[in-house]
């Protein structure tokens, strides 16, 4: 599977990202995390996610273009991510200066992505 989305309890979509896979599965993916944010936006709250990435690989450019439009799709929600690749890393911080946008952090640990995320969400 390439990528998995679940929604917490907590009002924090938990994202795992495993980069390079094609075709049906991964349209299907991403039209559950497109129906996470619209029903975010519809809400009138951002959304707010934890992306695990310590089995990311490598993005392909199909997947670069999906983060680049979940990115858009979601202006005001923040992205905690932890286990990136240092390619990765670098790829995610030029995809956000690309964008304009500063709302993503990296962590070492999922505690810490964490806590960062529902901090945020006590400031709202």
């Amino acid at each position: 599977m390439s990528y998995t989305f679940e929604m917490g309890q907590d009002g924090i979509l938990r994202a795992t990202f495993l980069f390079g896979a094609t075709g049906s599965e991964l349209e299907s993916q991403w039209q559950e995390v497109e129906a996470f944010s619209r029903e975010a936006r519809e809400a009138g709250k951002p959304l707010h996610v934890l992306v695990d990435a310590r089995q990311g690989g490598k993005p392909s450019t199909q997947d670069r273009k999906r983060i680049l439009a979940l990115e858009r799709a979601n202006p005001d929600g923040r992205v905690a991510i932890f286990g990136l690749s240092r390619y990765v890393r670098v790829l995610v911080m030029f995809i956000n200066k690309a964008t304009g946008r500063d709302h993503v952090r990296y962590f070492g640990s999922e505690e810490e992505a964490l806590a960062w995320l529902n901090a945020e969400k006590m400031q709202q």
